[in-house]
């Protein structure tokens, strides 16, 4: 009998400590909360603070992938940089950082013939409940977009998963096809849902 208390004692502690590491990532007194790559990736997450393109092989929706980093020369010429590839059936992306590392962007699409680099898909870093910011990106082709990443619901419970993040991605003041869009990502999940103007 003690020895199957222990037992559950133990099993009990365990998994508190797996999920400790997101608990962390959040301050509840100052609305902060720090968001790494992992909530992306759907990789395990260690609970430190730091901006680090971790190994990903992760499955979510229906024919849905994200695998690296690998490196990958910009179109422009540029040095090497370290990117995720996401497919989604005929579909495929490349994301990075963006040189200011507060967030992962498209480096490259196939649907679109353009490089935009420092866009901001997913928020990275410190962010606060309700925060906004904008971005001016300056395109390969010339053309300059304008993008909005508002923090809709910084640390919350989406089926039955703690520590989700919902968030408001805005492009060109969404006009167009599937530039006013809002994603939810949850730990160990990567992204489990989206709604907007597709």
């Amino acid at each position: 009998m003690i020895r199957r208390l222990l037992l559950v004692v133990t099993l009990v502690a365990v998994a508190g400590c797996s999920a400790a590491p997101w608990h962390w990532s959040y301050d509840p007194a100052s609305g902060a909360r720090f968001i790494p790559v992992e909530l992306w990736t759907g990789a395990r997450w260690d609970g430190a603070h730091e901006i680090r393109m971790g190994p990903a092989d992760l499955e979510f929706g229906r024919g849905k992938r994200i695998t690296g980093p690998m490196p990958w020369t910009p179109p422009d010429g540029g040095p090497l940089i370290q990117v995720y590839e996401r497919t989604n059936r005929d579909k495929r992306q490349l994301f990075g950082l963006s040189a200011a590392g507060d967030g992962l962007g498209r480096v490259y699409d196939s649907r679109y013939p353009r490089y935009c680099p420092n866009e901001v898909k997913f928020p990275l870093g410190y962010w606060k409940q309700g925060e906004s910011r904008d971005y001016v990106l300056k395109c390969g082709d010339g053309r300059t977009r304008t993008l909005r990443v508002t923090i809709e619901h910084i640390d919350f419970t989406y089926a039955s998963v703690p520590h989700s993040l919902q968030f408001h991605w805005l492009m060109d003041g969404g006009r167009g096809r599937a530039t006013d869009m809002h994603y939810v990502y949850s730990p160990g999940f990567g992204m489990v849902h989206e709604y907007g103007n597709e």
